[in-house]
């Protein structure tokens, strides 16, 4: 799989967001856009899915690619029900299977099956968020993007949905790509980092991982030394 970023450029104005940037996705694995708010992260996998136009330069191997996303914000439609709002991207795009079971075993693993007929303004907004990532799961696109998931969620939901997001890499494989500026996150889940600076969205270091994501990682000596690469990178 070819999935390569060329000479890549955004602006905003006179604002340069992306400038020349070159990264290399063909490697399948989770990917981790690591790097400070505000330097350009959002905007480039936001480019990948075409959800914005680039100015100039070339993207290779994401033509025809079906996309998961769980956005910053959880975009849920105010007038449908939580079951609703996740039915709706599986029948607007023709999912094949049974829907209900499909919506079903996604709110059971967010824990809101209780929930199911309560609307967005009903829910607080971790709970909001959680339907945004069951919906995005149950989605099933190719590529999964992960925009700081986990915002708003306690500690042991936070673990508990990071635990089934490796565990559902592992079934299916393919490219997940997380945005974060978490290093536990990164640390944990990451197969290759990609550590980020900007504006201009600049590629600092990669960093790849050896240790299998999750539970495997949780012995301090295996995963150190990345944290010391990571850290030595956010000092500088």
């Amino acid at each position: 799989m070819e999935l390569k970023i060329k000479s890549l450029h955004k602006s905003y104005g006179k604002q340069k967001v992306i400038s020349g940037l070159n990264m290399d996705f063909s490697s399948e694995g989770i990917h981790c856009l690591f790097g400070p708010s505000g330097c350009g992260k959002t905007t480039l996998v936001n480019i990948l899915a075409g959800v914005i136009p680039y100015d100039s330069g070339d993207i290779q191997g994401f033509n025809n690619k079906s996309f998961s996303y769980i956005f910053q914000e959880e975009r849920l439609l105010p007038w449908a029900t939580v079951e609703k709002n996740i039915k709706f991207v599986l029948e607007s795009y023709n999912h094949k299977g049974d829907i209900d079971s499909i919506v079903d075993n996604y709110l059971s693993l967010v824990d809101l099956e209780e929930f199911k007929n309560y609307y967005p303004k009903e829910l607080s907004g971790g709970m909001k968020q959680r339907v945004s990532i069951a919906r995005a799961l149950a989605y099933d696109g190719d590529i999964l993007i992960m925009d700081e998931p986990f915002k708003g969620l306690h500690l042991n939901m936070k673990k508990t949905l990071m635990d089934y997001i490796i565990d559902y890499w592992h079934r299916k494989k393919g490219l997940f790509i997380l945005i974060t500026h978490d290093a536990d996150e990164a640390l944990c889940m990451a197969n290759y980092i990609h550590v980020l600076e900007g504006p201009p969205l600049t590629l600092k270091k990669e960093i790849v991982i050896d240790e299998p994501p999750g539970k495997a990682r949780s012995g301090i000596d295996k995963i150190q030394k990345y944290r010391e690469m990571l850290e030595d990178k956010i000092t500088e």
